[in-house]
């Protein structure tokens, strides 16, 4: 009788296979795998998420910053005439009578 190696590795791989996993074990991985990567609350996603929602937060600060800025010019026109008066200069080339305005372009 001739012995075949490949056919005792085979048994001993099954045999390994038997007493280190039972179906209770192999529905656990499933479930696990499914959490982590395919159910759509999945970490990974999860993660993702996470991301958006700092990015957000940034754009919100940053927002808020601008509103802010906005809101304090708002305020020094309503309070402070000269700011009024600096803006119609700067802005819209604005004179006091006998006042001449030179506007300088940058060459291109």
């Amino acid at each position: 009788m001739k012995f075949d190696k490949s056919k005792f590795e085979k048994n001993k791989i099954l045999e390994y296979a038997r007493k280190h996993f039972s179906p209770g074990k192999a529905v656990l991985v499933v479930f696990l795998i499914f959490i982590l990567f395919i159910d759509e609350n999945s970490c990974i996603q999860r993660i993702r998420y996470d991301g958006e929602i700092n990015d957000l937060r940034q754009q919100i600060a940053a927002q808020n910053d601008t509103t802010d800025y906005y809101n304090s010019q708002i305020e020094k026109l309503k309070t402070d005439k000269n700011v009024v008066e600096q803006i119609a200069r700067e802005q819209y080339y604005m004179s006091k009578p006998n006042e001449d305005i030179y506007i300088v372009e940058p060459k291109k």
